[in-house]
Formats: structure tokens, sequence, C-alpha cells
């Protein structure tokens, strides 16, 4: 008999060295850090750069094959070198400033350039293997390094797409006289299909420990049927503050999304086992074939960039990139010549008049700021400490001061270039490696007016809490219409121990580090940048759920008329682990019971109905909508009070939900997982690098 977290086994049942042990492997999750294999390396600015403009440059129309043409990729090489260093930059470091005792966390200070020739260069091999895989796959890796981003434009061919707008249109057309736009998103936001309406709750919803519930037979055969779930006991905030776990929060102890059982067919397909929750199963017959087919579809992206995690390091049959370009630097320390222009010992000194002229005016402004604005003399060898208008301190003799505000750090050049192996291991496939999946499917659509014109930039997150263990997304693009250009934002937490760095640099002496790396190392949050994908009509982008992402702002091109954007989200969860399912669960929605059980009864047949069971029905239900239950309510049929009273007493617990309940469990659902989202956001900036220690 399986066991389910929440059913059998205890909720918040997380122990990544057991599953190791029977499994041989875990698929990594970034809600926490406690997640192992969730983290990025810490990447040097230059390589993120490379990254984006890799990304970039295969937005270009047939890049994969003008990449090969060397008049056209020394083109290609010169544009890189011409892109703007700071807005580059910036998009590398953003987010590590934060408020601290009410002074700013600085940047180290922007390095003068980021590309030269020998990294793009690089770049342009890259894309040459990159664009050989794409011609046999249709896949594109991108923003690639410890974790990878799959992008492709043509996975979905023509007419699944079309099936697609089909499959929307209809739902929008039967959605039209009652649409659910989504809470809190300023009636922008039109939900078709959304796993927060009817989750699995628990205290609330009925269920089955074995996966008895199918597609076409799930409501008349299953629905009102089950035990009711037991409750869940709430998040102690005294457990798991220590040890190799995520904290209790992280799991909602109330609430969790239910995914649907798709099944590998021997002819290559897969089928829903499962009703899609919140699809009615017998009325959509056609948008479950549709969407199998882009599950189906899905799979060689997740392949490629949903990775096992083993033994505590990357699995070695991984597919898609799993570790940086650059090695790690070998001499790093503040002391290393080798590591600035100029070397100490090569700086001009003493300054000329101008340059000493200039130095005082900065010296003496420097002084203002910290309230010193008498002037003094001192000895060649006298030591100070001075910090510089963006906050950076700098200590030891004036020739020491001046050497250390002006030198600039020589970035690590991009070592031999050596091809990335793409493609999936024999036996590594998800096809190859289980008998089925489980899915959460969403379906949405953003609607833009004249009236509301824009929609605003989304907040970081990864998927779901810890009771869906999600562990890939896939994300299609199915219509856009009269907005601007739009992307996903992606980052990454990294490690804040960082050991390997911190025993190659002496105390205090890992400013080089911080210059090359972007980051503050003595007290910056500990996130890694990797740019961001365009997400344009008809494009498929994948990645797994280490990362996490945002979506940009947009708004309407032109102001005078509506737009919209379209999209399917398909969420995968961790093979390894099974959770409740609509396998588990019948049919929560009360009108899919009463439509299955009443819908077809006609008014002369109105009797057939004891007037008492119409009545509760009526009382209890939305069922007034149903002409012929009212003919049998305003009946004579009756039953004995005996039978009565027991149908009373147990009538309420076995109705499926209202909308009204659905819509209520929403509200509170998202008011849950907003304020963990909140509070997760909140781990990650508190997550700091140390350096200064150590």
């Amino acid at each position: 008999m399986t066991q389910y977290p929440g059913l059998c086994l205890a909720l918040r049942y997380f122990d990544p060295s057991d599953q190791l042990s029977t499994a041989g492997a875990i698929y990594p999750m970034g809600i926490s850090a406690h997640c192992w294999g969730s983290q990025s390396k810490m990447l040097l600015v230059r390589e993120a750069a490379m990254m984006i403009v890799m990304d970039q440059l295969s937005e270009k129309p047939h890049w994969y094959e003008k990449v090969h043409d060397n008049a056209i990729a020394d083109k290609w090489i010169e544009e890189g070198l011409t892109i703007p260093v700071q807005p580059l930059y910036d998009t590398i470091t953003r987010g590590k400033i934060r408020e601290r005792s009410g002074s700013e966390i600085t940047y180290p200070r922007r390095l003068p350039t980021l590309l030269n020739r020998q990294c793009m260069e690089y770049c342009i091999q890259e894309l040459r293997v990159k664009a050989e895989y794409y011609k046999k796959t249709g896949l594109i890796p991108t923003l690639d390094a410890s974790a990878t981003v799959v992008k492709s434009d043509v996975l979905v061919g023509k007419q699944l797409h079309e099936q697609l707008q089909v499959a929307f249109a209809t739902l929008q057309k039967d959605q039209a006289a009652s649409p659910d736009w989504h809470p809190k998103t300023d009636g922008k936001v039109q939900n078709l299909l959304h796993p927060s309406m009817y989750p699995l709750v628990y205290g609330k919803s009925r269920v089955f420990q074995e996966e008895v519930v199918g597609v076409e037979d799930a409501i008349d055969r299953w629905a009102g049927k089950g035990t009711v779930i037991r409750t869940q006991p709430a998040y102690d905030p005294g457990a798991n503050q220590w040890g190799d776990a995520p904290a209790g929060n992280l799991w909602s102890a109330t609430y969790q999304w239910l995914p649907s059982n798709v099944k590998f067919q021997d002819d290559g397909s897969m089928r829903f086992t499962s009703y899609v929750n919140n699809l009615h199963p017998v009325k959509y017959r056609s948008i479950y074939r549709v969407l199998e087919k882009l599950i189906e579809k899905a799979l060689p992206a997740w392949d490629l960039c949903v990775t096992p995690y083993q033994r505590r390091s990357v699995a070695s049959s991984s597919a898609g990139r799993t570790l940086p370009r650059f090695p790690m630097p070998d001499k790093p320390d503040d002391l290393n010549d080798e590591n600035w222009d100029p070397p100490f010992d090569k700086m001009e000194w003493p300054l000329s008049e101008e340059e000493a002229s200039q130095t005082q005016a900065e010296d003496d402004a420097a002084s203002s700021a910290a309230g010193n604005d008498e002037e003094e003399e001192y000895e060649e060898e006298e030591e100070f400490d001075e910090r510089d208008s963006e906050g950076n301190w700098f200590g030891g003799t004036k020739r020491e001061i001046h050497w250390q505000k002006t030198r600039i750090a020589i970035q690590p050049e991009p070592p031999a270039f050596e091809a990335w192996d793409y493609g999936v291991k024999p036996g590594m496939s998800l096809r190859e490696k289980f008998k089925d999946l489980q899915v959460i499917v969403k379906m949405a659509s953003i609607e833009l007016t004249p009236e509301k014109p824009d929609f605003p930039q989304g907040s970081w997150h990864v998927e779901g809490l810890l009771n869906e263990k999600i562990v890939g997304t896939a994300l299609y693009y199915l219509d856009s219409e009269n907005i601007t250009t739009s992307h996903l934002d992606f980052r990454m937490q990294t490690d804040h121990y960082q050991t390997e760095l911190m025993k190659l640099v002496g105390q205090d002496r890992f400013s080089w580090l911080q210059l090359v790396y972007g980051t503050n190392l003595r007290n910056a949050p500990c996130l890694q940048n990797y740019g961001s994908v365009e997400t344009k009509q008809g494009r498929l982008v994948a990645f797994p759920n280490t990362f996490q992402h945002r979506v940009s702002p947009f708004e309407l091109k032109d102001k005078t008329k509506p737009g919209h954007r379209r999209f399917i989200a398909i969420w995968l969860v961790d093979p390894l682990t099974r959770i409740i399912s609509t396998a588990n669960v019948p049919p929560q929605q009360q009108s899919w019971w009463l439509d299955q059980a009443f819908g077809k009864l006609r008014v002369p047949d109105a009797n057939k109905v004891p007037q008492p069971i119409a009545k509760l029905i009526l009382e209890q239900t939305s069922g007034d909508k149903i002409e012929a239950l009212q003919a049998a309510a305003n009946g004579r049929r009756e039953l004995p009070p005996v039978v009565l009273e027991m149908v009373r007493s147990q009538f309420g617990d076995a109705l499926p939900m209202s909308e009204e309940e659905a819509e209520e469990h929403r509200l509170k659902l998202m008011d849950e997982r907003t304020s963990t989202e909140k509070h997760t956001r909140d781990q990650w900036f508190r997550t700091e690098y140390n350096f200064c220690e150590h």
C-alpha cells in the first residue's frame, strides 16, 4: 500500500539521506538551502556576462546557422565588445543591496570592462555546439552554469499550438458568464484552470489510500466518497531550527495542490490516469488529449534541466550543464600582485601635481563626510583608515590607500573551450526511469485594457511549498497580443560558507574576489543572478525548481486597444516522492456532482426524487439551478421520519465542496503562501557571506 506525506507518512517527512540510500538520487528544490543540490556556485561577473550575451545572440533569427559563418561570428564578437558595461553589470549584481542598521550594503566598485575578445570567442565556440544540439532536438540550453534554463520556439508545432488555442477559446467561452479573476490581481489575471481552487484540505477532503480515482469515472463513481483525511499538526517554530532539514513552515498544515497522474504509453505518448483538478473529465476530453501532448513535448526539456543529485554531488549522468566554465581562482589573495593592474610596486608614486590635487580633494571630501575638517600632516609610512563616498573601506599608508582606490582587478581569462555533452545519458530520461509522473496544470490569461494598461513586476519565488515537491517547471506561452516584450528573470542561492575560497585568502584580503565576483563578501545576500529569458509567443521555457524567478513588467503597446498574454504552466512533482493526487481524492466540485446526479433529470420525472432529499440538496447546494430538482422539492413523495433523520445526519459531510467554500479556501491558501513566500525571500536575504570571520 502506497504511503504519502500527510497520509500514513508524516506531513513534514523529509529525509534526503534516506532517499539517497534507497533511490540513489534526489531531485533538488530551491525553497530552502537545506535542500541538497539546490545551490549555485558563485559565478564570476565575466561568466555571468557571457551567459547573458549568449542568450541574446541565440535570439537572433537563424542564429544556429549564422553562428557557423565566420564573417557573421566576427561581427557578433564586435557587437559583444560594444555592449555597455554598466547595465550589464547591474543585471548581474542586482538584488544584493538591502538596508542594514540604517545603511546600505554596497556593491564592490564596478569593473571598467567585462568582456574581452577571448570571452566572445569562447561564446561563439559554445554557441556552435549548442546550435548542433538545437538542430537535433529543438532545444536551446541557456543561462546555464550550476543549473540550466531551456527554451524552444519549435518544440510545440503549429498543429498542437492551434489545438491549445482552441482549448483556451473553449474554456474562455464556457466561463464567459462568470470569469474567474484571480484575487489581488486588479482584475488582470483570468484563471481558466488553477490548482488553488478545490485543493486538498486537511480535515475536510475525502481520500482513498489507494489510487483508485480515474478520469472518466471520477465523478459518477467516486465523487463524495472516501474517508476524510485527518488534520495535520501546526508548525512548531521551535522545531527544525538546527539540523539538516528545512523549517517546518515551508509545509502547509492545511492545504496541498493536487497533481494528476500521467502515464507513459507503449506508443510513446502520455495519458492521464487521474483527472486534472478543475478540468471536467467528461466535458473536456479533447482538452485532456491536448494537454497530454504538451506534457509529452515538455519531457525532453525537463530531461535537459531537471537534474538529479547524487551523494552530495551533482549527478554525473546529467544532461544540462551543472558546473561553471571558469575554474576557481587559485591565487585570489589581495597580496598577489598578479591580480592587479598596476601591481603595487609598478604604481607611479609620488603622484603628479594634478593627480595629487585630485586625490587631496577626494580625501578632503571623505574627511568632511566623516566630520573631520582639520588638515593634518602625515609621515610617508603612517597608516590610515578611509571610507569613500560609496562606503568602501581602505587601510594602510597614503600610497597603499591610493593604490587600493585606483587599482583595477585583472579578471580571469576564459579557460580552453571544452564542449559540454548535452545528450541525455542512456537510461536517465524520465521516460526510461519512471512508469508515470505527477504533474500540476495551470492555464491563465493576463488581460490588459486601456483602463488597466500595465502588468507589474512579479516577486521572486520558487514554485509551490514542500507539500507539492515541485522539481521542474514548463511554461508554454500560447498567445501574446498588443503587449511589450516580457522576460523571466532567474537567480539561485549560493553557499554562504564558500569554504574553498576562504582557505585561499588571508584575513580581510578578499577585495579582488569581491570585484571579480561582483558581490560584497562581508555581509551581502548569498544570491547569484543568471539573467533573463524572453517569453515570446510560441515559446516553451523549462527550468528546475532550484531557480528563483520572477516576471518582468510589461504593458500595452497601443494604449487605445486591449491586449493579452496567455500561457500554460505544467509543474513536475518529484518523481521519487509520490504525493496525494487526484487519484486519491475524488472530485470536490459540488457543481460537477450535481450535474452528474441530477443534470439529466426532467421535470416529468421529478417525483423519482423524494421531496425531503430534494429539499436537503436545495438547502445545502446550488441545486436551485436545476429545474427538475426544484420540482421534486415541491412534490409529495415522502420518506419515513427515521430514514429522513439518518439521511440528514450524514448528508452535509458527504457533499462535495461548493464554489463559495472553494473560493474561501483559495483566499486562505493564498494568504498562507504569500506569508511563506515573504518569509522565504527574507531568509534568502538573511543568509549572507561572511568572509571577515575566518
